[in-house]
C-alpha cells in the first residue's frame, strides 16, 4: 500500500466526486508509485471505514504565481476520483456515500486491497477471463451466477476482439472441473451460438456443428408470425385474404395429418402439414367456380361433380373446374377467391422451388425421408445438445448461418430461439428435473442483424421471440448474450433487460451514448475510455462483479475464424495464383 496522505488530502466530498489535493509535485514524484488515470484509491476515516474511488482525471491547481506570469519548480494540482464502493473490516460493498469527513488517509489500493474487493463471491460460483488492467497481478472475479443467468450485452466496433472475447468467456464458463476430465464426462453446460459468419467452430473443436448442408428444420414448426413472414407480402392489398384462407388451409391440413384419435392441432402446433397440399388447396380456391343450378350453391367441378366439403377434395391435386356460365343448365359464377391469389401462388411455388431453402421447405429426417412429427425429437436434438446417445451429446451448439439466405434468416433464429424457449419451459413447468435445472445460454453474433430497433414485418417473428426470451427466459433457464457492433440499432428491450455488459472500444458516438445510457452502473470514471480502449480490453459492468472493472482478456488459444487479413502485407507478397473455376463450382453448389 502507497501512503498518500504525506503529499496529499482530500479536499472535496460529493456522491460521486472526491477530489484530492496533491500539495508538492516534487514530494509526489519521489513516491514510488505514481497515480495513473483508472488507478484505484482507498480513502479511509478514523473510524475503520474506507472508501474505494477510481482515478478519473487530474488538474493543475491555480496559484499566485500562475497569475503573476511566475513559473514555480514545484506545483499542487487536484486529482478526481469517483467512489464505487466501501471497504469495513474486510469486506466490500458498492455504494460510497458513507464516510466520516474529512477522511484522514489517501493510498493507492493496491493487490491486498484489491482482492479483498473481489473476494465476497463464494469460491463455487467464481469465474474469470482476465486481469485488471492496471495491476495485471489482480484477477477479475465474477460471480458466474450473476453473469450468465442475467443477460449479457456484449459491445465493440469492428475490430475490438468481439469475437475471440466471447469465445474465451464461453471457453472459461464451459470448462469442465478436473474431476469431470478425468472420468470422461460433461458438466451440465448448455450454450448455442448464432455464428452469422461461421467462425467458431475453431474456438470449440469439440461442439455440435450445424450449417445448411446438416441442418433440418421444418417449416411445419413456424407459428403464425413466422409463417406469415415466410410466405405472405404484407404490402398486397389483398394480404388479409390470403392471410385466412393460408390459416384455414394449413389448420385443416394439419389436423388431416394429425387429427386421429380425436387431437385437434392449431395453427401454432408443432405438427406435420404438407406446404404441397395447402398450394393445391389454395390453387383450387383459386379457380373455383360455384354451381348456381337448383340445389347447388357449391363448387363445381367441370364433370359435373359437386365438392360439398373442399377439405375432402382440394387438398390432394389441382382440379378442373366448370367454367364460368349463365347458360340454363350450366350456371355457373366464379368464387369467392377466383384470381385472387395468383400472385401469391407464384410465390408460393418459388419459395417451394428454391433449392437454398432446401433444409426449411424439404427437411429430411437421419433416413432421408420427409421429416414428419414423429421426427420432432431428432429435430430438436440438433440444438438441444442431447444427441441419439450419450457420446453424442454436446455442451456447445453452433448453427452456422452463414450459408442461411438472408431473406429468411430472421425466421431461422426466430424458430430455433422459439424452439429452445418452448422445450425449456415445458421441462421446467412438468417438473422433468429431477431436483436440477437445465440452463441454457442463447449467443446472438452481430444480433443487430436480425433483432433491430426499427419495426416492420420482416424482423416481426425474430423480434418478438427473442424479446419474450430477454422478458421471460430466465424463469425457465434461458439466458441471452447479445453481441453487436452496432448496439444503438438493437431493440431496446432486449438491451434493456442485460443485467451485465461487456464493453469493447467503440468509436461511433451513437453507440458510446446509446451504451451508457443502458449500463446500470454510472461511473464516468470507466465509460469515459470507451472510444480509447487497445485489443484485449474490455469493461465489465454488472450485477457479477463487484464493481465495475476495466481488465485485459486472458490470451486465447482456440481462437475464432475471424483474423484480420493484413491488406498492404498481402499485396507486397507474391502474386497468388487462384484456381477460379475451382471456386465458381464451390459458389454454383
Amino acid at each position: 500500500m502507497t501512503d498518500l496522505s504525506s503529499v496529499a488530502k482530500v479536499v472535496s466530498v460529493a456522491p460521486d466526486l472526491i477530489q484530492i489535493e496533491v500539495r508538492s509535485s516534487i514530494d509526489y514524484q519521489n513516491l514510488d508509485v505514481q497515480l495513473e488515470l483508472g488507478s484505484y484509491l482507498k480513502i479511509s476515516d478514523d473510524n475503520g471505514l474506507s472508501v474505494v474511488a477510481i482515478v478519473k482525471s487530474y488538474r493543475i491547481k491555480d496559484s499566485v504565481s500562475d497569475i503573476l506570469g511566475q513559473h514555480p519548480s514545484d506545483t499542487q494540482f487536484i486529482v478526481d476520483a469517483q467512489p464505487v464502493g466501501r471497504l469495513r473490516d474486510g469486506k466490500f460493498s458498492r455504494g460510497g456515500k458513507q464516510i466520516a469527513i474529512p477522511p484522514t488517509r489517501v493510498e493507492i489500493a493496491e493487490k491486498g486491497v484489491l482482492d479483498e474487493i473481489y473476494s465476497g463471491i463464494q469460491s463455487e460460483k467464481q469465474f474469470s477471463f482476465g486481469s485488471l488492467a492496471q495491476n495485471d497481478q489482480v484477477r477479475l472475479i465474477i460471480d458466474g451466477d450473476k453473469f450468465f443467468g442475467k443477460h449479457i450485452g456484449v459491445v465493440g466496433s469492428t475490430g475490438a476482439g468481439k469475437s475471440c472475447t466471447v469465445a474465451k468467456i464461453l471457453q472459461e464458463g464451459t470448462r469442465r472441473s478436473e474431476g469431470q476430465q478425468e472420468k470422461g464426462i460433461l458438466n451440465n453446460s448448455h450454450v448455442i451460438i448464432f455464428d452469422l459468419h461461421g467462425e467458431y467452430s475453431t474456438a470449440f473443436p469439440h461442439a455440435n456443428l450445424i450449417d445448411t448442408g446438416n441442418l433440418s428444420l421444418p417449416y411445419w414448426l413456424m407459428n403464425s408470425e413466422e409463417l406469415e413472414e415466410m410466405f405472405i407480402e404484407s404490402a398486397e392489398h389483398n394480404s388479409h385474404n390470403q392471410i385466412s384462407q393460408f390459416r384455414q388451409a394449413v389448420i385443416a391440413n394439419k389436423n388431416r395429418h394429425y387429427g386421429n384419435e380425436g387431437k385437434i392441432a392449431s395453427y401454432d402446433s408443432p405438427v406435420y402439414f404438407s406446404l404441397r397440399e395447402v398450394i393445391n388447396f389454395l390453387g383450387n380456391l383459386n379457380s373455383e367456380t360455384i354451381g348456381k343450378n337448383p340445389n347447388e350453391g357449391v363448387p363445381k367441378l367441370a364433370d359435373g361433380t359437386l365438392v360439398h366439403k373442399r377439405e375432402d377434395r382440394y387438398f390432394a391435386e389441382q382440379l378442373s373446374f366448370a367454367p364460368s356460365s349463365i347458360k340454363s343448365g350450366e350456371k355457373a359464377t366464379n368464387g369467392p377467391f377466383h384470381g385472387e391469389f395468383n400472385r401469391f401462388l407464384m410465390r408460393l411455388e418459388a419459395r417451394l422451388n428454391d433449392k437454398r431453402l432446401g433444409f426449411l421447405l424439404e427437411p429430411k429426417n437421419a433416413h432421408g425421408e420427409e421429416a414428419r412429427t414423429e421426427d420432432l425429437p431428432e429435430i430438436l436434438g440438433q440444438f438441444t445438445g442431447y444427441g441419439k446417445n450419450k457420446e453424442e451429446n454436446r455442451n456447445i451448439t453452433i448453427i452456422d448461418l452463414s450459408g442461411v439466405p438472408f431473406e429468411v434468416l430472421s425466421v431461422v433464429v426466430s424458430l430455433i430461439s422459439r424452439a429452445i424457449f418452448t422445450f425449456a419451459f415445458h421441462f421446467k413447468k412438468h417438473k422433468l428435473s429431477q431436483g436440477r435445472d437445465l440452463p441454457y445460454l442463447l449467443v446472438y453474433e452481430e444480433a443487430h442483424n436480425y433483432v433491430p430497433r426499427s419495426e416492420g414485418a420482416k424482423y416481426g417473428s425474430v423480434k418478438k421471440s427473442i424479446e419474450r426470451i430477454a422478458k421471460e427466459g430466465r424463469k425457465y433457464g434461458v439466458s441471452l448474450m447479445i453481441v453487436s457492433q452496432r448496439p444503438s440499432e438493437i431493440s431496446e428491450t432486449v438491451f434493456s433487460q442485460c443485467n451485465n455488459f461487456v464493453a469493447m472500444r467503440l468509436t461511433n458516438p451513437a453507440d458510446q451514448n446509446y451504451v451508457k445510457r443502458l449500463l446500470p452502473d454510472t461511473v464516468s470514471a470507466i465509460t469515459d475510455t470507451l472510444p480509447t480502449l487497445e485489443k484485449q480490453e474490455v469493461i465489465v459492468i454488472g450485477d457479477s462483479v463487484s464493481i465495475p472493472s476495466l481488465i485485459r482478456v486472458d490470451d486465447i488459444e482456440d481462437r475464432p475464424d475471424s483474423r484480420d487479413i493484413d491488406f498492404h502485407t498481402e499485396w507486397k507478397m507474391d502474386w497468388l495464383d487462384v484456381a477460379v473455376p475451382r471456386i465458381i463450382a464451390k459458389w454454383q453448389a
